[in-house]
């Protein structure tokens, strides 16, 4: 069972790998008003803050700074919590969906994935979401499952709950982009964005708040900045992209998105113009003052932003 669904616009396509038998200390003392949305990445802890008065707060700080010591900067004890998970420490897939109630799902799913994991699937925490009807191309029922391993899990919750936080919910990064991309296709005709984390990225389609398809990225900012690496990566970005659209037109039969939009990488790089004449779409930079009234997450902070709008169902 799990501890929340979080939803979007009352949309089903939630996951939550915080399960119960993660829970401690159930009854621990929650500030009512406040709320964090974390990614513990390998080369800082990310944060968003959402207030009580519904402004937004953003930044990041070293990984050798503990988050006890966040929580205590930013007067953050007992916050509900959310965490979004790095790309390392997932992973996605799709398998037929299996004829059992909802909630015996991530149960039945899971011997499914036993030869696609690199660790015994009795030691993964599952969950899953559902694929888009219209999409499957005659194969079916689909699910997408999310697997992640006990241990990493169990490291997630004991610090999340030693720094005196009250963990709520443990995201990905794919549900939390469309969480951004739900905003933005309000008539639910399609939307798609490229965002480019510090080592890696995502590419993820929607139509409104559902989502279609996802890719990762191997896109670091140290690649785009680079001279002697920048114009062979942009190139191959670029390809990406396309494959992409293609994909998402040929194989999933939707009606491709006419922008896509950018984000999470390095501000002084003018990557839309770059990407422009090697795709089809319009790439354009995405407009957060659309998403946070005015408000743009600091560098590397925006996942962390993001997976607090799914309690919304709206922009911050």
């Amino acid at each position: 069972m799990l501890v929340q669904q979080c939803a979007i616009s009352g949309t089903a396509q939630t996951v939550d790998l915080f399960t119960r038998r993660f829970l401690r200390n159930p009854f621990a003392r929650h500030h009512p008003r406040r709320r964090l949305g974390l990614e513990l990445a390998e080369e800082a802890t990310y944060w968003a803050i959402r207030d009580a008065d519904g402004g937004l707060r953003t930044g990041s700080v070293a990984p050798e700074v503990s988050l006890e010591t966040l929580v205590s900067e930013q007067g953050l004890e007992g916050a509900r919590t959310k965490v979004v998970l790095g790309q390392n420490q997932y992973q996605i897939f799709q398998a037929e969906r299996p004829n059992v109630e909802a909630g015996e799902l991530a149960e039945a799913v899971r011997w499914k994935l036993g030869d696609l994991l690199d660790y015994p699937a009795t030691e993964a925490v599952i969950d899953t979401f559902p694929f888009p009807e219209d999409a499957s191309r005659d194969r079916g029922s689909l699910i997408n499952a999310v697997c992640a391993h006990q241990n990493q899990i169990q490291q997630i919750v004991d610090i999340v709950h030693e720094a005196g936080l009250a963990l709520e919910a443990i995201d990905i990064a794919e549900l939390a982009l469309r969480n951004l991309l739900a905003l933005d296709d309000l008539e639910e005709r399609g939307a798609a964005i490229v965002y480019l984390g510090r080592k890696n990225g995502h590419v993820v389609f929607c139509r409104g708040p559902v989502l279609y398809m996802a890719r990762r990225l191997d896109v670091s900012h140290a690649q785009l900045r680079d001279a002697a690496t920048q114009e062979q990566t942009v190139q191959d970005l670029a390809l990406e992209i396309q494959r992409s659209l293609d994909y998402y037109e040929s194989q999933l039969r939707q009606i491709p998105p006419p922008r896509v939009q950018l984000a999470g990488h390095p501000e002084a790089l003018p990557l839309a113009g770059m990407l422009n004449s090697e795709v089809t779409a319009e790439v354009v930079d995405l407009d957060w003052s659309d998403v946070f009234s005015g408000i743009t997450p600091e560098p590397g902070s925006a996942l962390a932003a993001a997976t607090l709008l799914s309690d919304d169902g709206g922009a911050v």
